[in-house]
Order: structure tokens, then sequence, then C-alpha cells
């Protein structure tokens, strides 16, 4: 386990999904926990157990405010940046989208480098890689984005590396794939279909798969992800960019054949049109981040999925 007793670390966005669980592995490590978040999409259950050690400091603050983002940045030590516009919004509201996710990242990297943080870690996404050319997708895969998500995600690295040259602002950025896992957001654009297929098979009737089923997700554990955010944070590498990706392609036909096994259902799944505009495709080569920093998947679908059932069965009712 890493040491960072002494270490004051800022988690924007960090009563959310991977935001919350970057949290818990920051106060497993000793670290002194700053959550900016402002609630929109992060609740503060994500971070009941976190908060019960003491270490945790919880701000309410947005990223496009300055005033408050500078007074949350003093006396930081390291930021992970993980407060962003979910990608259905985005394409719903873009101007919003730039509002939030670049000029909000450009506040906190504003703010970061005032404050001589030591180094930001930035969750990207592979959106910024829009329809594959070529699979696995590596980090030197063009720019093939085509969504406003997608769209300020490569500002946003951009935005990095411009710190970093300018300013010297040391940081690594994460494109994370299909992350999925307890305290998921049932309504984001690609992790929403786990959960709606269990609420469908818990409510007896089939599961919809949009399209043939033969669209893929590369689906990396949120425990996982959580992990290489620490293992970045620690390396010595600085202006670098890595997928954090399982390596495996699962198809959504097998995605339901897995969970319909697991809920010991024996319903069929139906199918509906599926929404052009997202990617068919995932699929991530993790080699550069298993060579270079140390990082690889270990839950296995399965038994992420398993997690993922049990912790939906326990407040299903909360949010049905």
């Amino acid at each position: 386990m890493l040491d960072l007793k002494g270490n004051r670390v800022l988690v924007t966005g960090g009563a959310g999904f991977v935001g919350s669980h970057i949290v818990d592995a920051l106060v497993a490590c000793g670290a002194d926990v700053v959550v900016y978040d402002n609630f929109t999409r992060g609740k503060r259950e994500n971070l009941e157990s976190a908060l019960s050690t003491g270490k945790v400091e919880v701000i309410e603050g947005d990223i496009r405010d300055t005033a408050k983002l500078d007074k949350a940045m003093e006396g930081v030590d390291y930021v992970f940046h993980e407060a962003a516009l979910w990608l259905l919004e985005c394409e719903q509201n873009p101007r919003l989208a730039i509002d939030v996710n670049i000029i909000g990242t450009f506040n906190v990297l504003e703010a970061a480098a005032k404050h001589k943080v030591k180094k930001v870690i930035a969750a990207s996404s592979s959106s910024v890689y829009g329809d594959g050319l070529y699979f696995p997708t590596d980090e030197n895969h063009p720019f093939n984005n085509y969504l406003f998500y997608g769209a300020t995600k490569i500002a946003d690295e951009q935005l990095l590396k411009a710190f970093y040259k300018q300013h010297g602002l040391n940081y690594i950025a994460l494109r994370y794939l299909n992350v999925y896992g307890p305290r998921m957001d049932y309504r984001s654009a690609y992790t929403m279909v786990i959960i709606s297929f269990l609420k469908r098979i818990e409510a007896g009737e089939p599961p919809i798969i949009y399209g043939d089923g033969s669209a893929t997700l590369d689906l990396v554990y949120v425990e996982d992800v959580a992990r290489a955010n620490l293992l970045a944070l620690t390396s010595p590498l600085t202006d670098e960019v890595f997928n954090v990706a399982s390596g495996k392609e699962t198809t959504l036909n097998e995605l339901v054949e897995l969970l319909l096994k697991l809920t010991n259902c024996n319903l069929k799944p139906v199918y509906q049109p599926r929404d052009s505009k997202l990617v068919t495709r995932r699929y991530g080569c993790p080699k550069k981040a298993k060579e270079k920093l140390g990082f690889e998947a270990k839950v296995s679908l399965e038994e992420g999925l398993k997690r993922v059932i049990e912790w939906w069965n326990s407040l299903r009712d909360k949010v049905s």
C-alpha cells in the first residue's frame, strides 16, 4: 500500500462514481483528502465510509467558481480532477459542456499552478478516439471524435500540456474506457446499460439491447480505475496519457448473457434500434499502462458484475 501520510490531496468530483472510489483509496493510504464537489451528480452517501475516518473534508463548490476553488487549493499537494459534465448532457447542452468541462478544467489547473501543486491526475476518456480506426486502440490513435463530450476531453488534454509547458505543472491524463461498479451513475451513456438491464430483469421484463448486440465495451472495474489513479500519482512520469482499460472486449449480447446467468434468470433479450451517434466498438490497449505504470486490471467481469448486483440490490428501492 502506498504511504501518503502528511499529503493533502484535493479530488474534484470526489463525491461522484470514480471520484469517491479514489477518495477511499487515498484514505487507505493515509492522505488528508479534500473533496470538492457541487453535488449535481455526486452523492454524500458515496463518501459515508471515507467521512467516518475523519480524514476527509468536504467543500461544496463548483469548478466554475474560481474564488472558492482557489481557496480550496491552498496547501494542497496533489489534485485528482474528476469533475465533469456527463456525456449525454454534453450532447444536449454543448455550451454548458464547454463551460464546465473546458473552462472548469482551466480553472482547476490555474489554481493548481498558482498554489504549486506537485501533480495533477486528470480523468480523460476513450471518447477522444471516436470511432476506432484500429483495435485494440492505443494511446497513439488519432483523435477521431465527433461528440461534444469527446471534444471537451481533447481540449482538457491540451490544457494539461499547456500548463505543463508554461507553468511546470506535472500531470498524467487517464483515458478511461467503460468504467463500471458500485456507485455507478445509472444515467450515463455507457454504464447505464448494466443498470437498465438489471432493472428489467428484476421486473421480470426482457432486457432491451439497442442494435443487434454486437456493439462492444471494454469494461473496467471502478476499484481498478482508482488504483490506476494512485499509480499515476506516485509514478515519476509526467506529461503522459494512458488508457485505463481491461484490454478485453465484451459484446452487449455477452454482457446480457452473463447478467442473466448471475441473476438466475431465463429471460431472452429484445432488440431495438441503436442511437447512431454512439460508438459501436470499444476495445482499449492496456499495454502502455502496464509497462510504464505497472497497472493491470485485476477484477474479472464476472466478479465485478457480482459486486454490482449486490450493490444494486442494496439500494434499488431508492433509485427505482
